[in-house]
């Protein structure tokens, strides 16, 4: 039996420390639990922001709502509330922005891939067309490309080149990075093939996307004007005749506005749920 249980633990041993040396390091549990937060302030444009600076200018948002509520009808649980939709409003900002910014950014990566294309059908290197770039390319991704050409020569075309899939965090600019650090290491005569199926799928894909955003946007807009109503016409009747509301200084009535201005702002996420665009997610990472 003992020379079973010693055969045993040297079997676990040496199994330990091959999966030791053999395994790859992990990522600390911290930076897994806010990639993907990162990566989303990476496309709102929040570059230099960490989460932690997000999510204190969140609850700065949420004080100082809570404050002035408090201020202009003096309602404590109303107040709360009010804090609580003062902790959102900063993701819901900069949703909206990262969805304008991820169409703007891929209404130019089309043109970019186009001229790309282009000008290494007549013969120049890759690198000499992401230069090209920098001073011809779409308005939106020249300081982009400026600063690639840069790093370029600095760092080399690999790290250059995934700095900058990082910095836009954007599955069409996934794409053709994997193409082109591809084709660099294995050399190649097909990319200009690659780019131009890259950009014709990619045109066709944002062409109904822009379609679902048109009308998605009426929606939005129609869900905002049946949520700010009824709080607009509450502000007004308190600030014109504060004791026709006077039923609901007490805790009673507190509660029934609390659970009003609830039903509203569970009623306009789910009309922002129901319009919702699927996202694109990055599947080269």
């Amino acid at each position: 039996m003992i020379p079973l249980l010693l055969s045993a633990a040297f079997g676990g041993g040496i199994y330990l420390l091959y999966d030791g040396l053999t395994r790859q390091p992990s990522p600390p549990r911290e930076r897994r639990r806010f990639r993907r937060v990162e990566e989303f302030l990476t496309q709102a444009g929040l570059h230099e922001v960490r989460p932690r600076d997000f999510l204190v200018f969140s609850l700065g948002t949420a004080v100082v709502g809570a404050v002035l509520a408090q201020l202009l009808l003096g309602w404590i649980v109303v107040s709360l509330l009010v804090a609580g939709l003062g902790l959102v409003a900063p993701l819901l900002y900069y949703l909206h922005r990262r969805d304008r910014r991820r169409g703007a950014t891929q209404d130019a990566l089309i043109e970019a891939i186009g001229q790309l294309r282009d000008a290494i059908r007549t013969g120049l290197s890759v690198q000499n067309a992401l230069l090209g770039l920098a001073h011809t390319g779409p308005e939106a991704l020249r300081p982009e490309s400026a600063r690639l050409t840069r790093e370029i020569r600095l760092l080399g075309f690999e790290p250059a080149m995934m700095a900058m899939r990082e910095r836009l965090a954007d599955p069409v600019f996934d794409v053709v990075a994997a193409s082109l650090l591809l084709n660099d290491r294995l050399g190649g005569r097909n990319v200009s093939q690659v780019l131009d199926r890259l950009a014709q799928a990619t045109r066709a894909e944002l062409r109904v996307q822009q379609e679902l955003r048109a009308y998605q946007a009426k929606n939005v807009l129609s869900a905002q004007i049946v949520a700010a109503v009824p709080l607009v016409v509450l502000f007004a009747i308190r600030a014109v005749n504060p004791g026709y509301l006077a039923l609901f200084d007490g805790l009673p009535g507190q509660l029934l506005l609390a659970g009003c201005v609830a039903s509203v702002a569970v009623g306009y996420a789910g009309m922002l749920w129901i319009t919702r665009l699927p996202g694109e997610r990055r599947v080269l990472q």
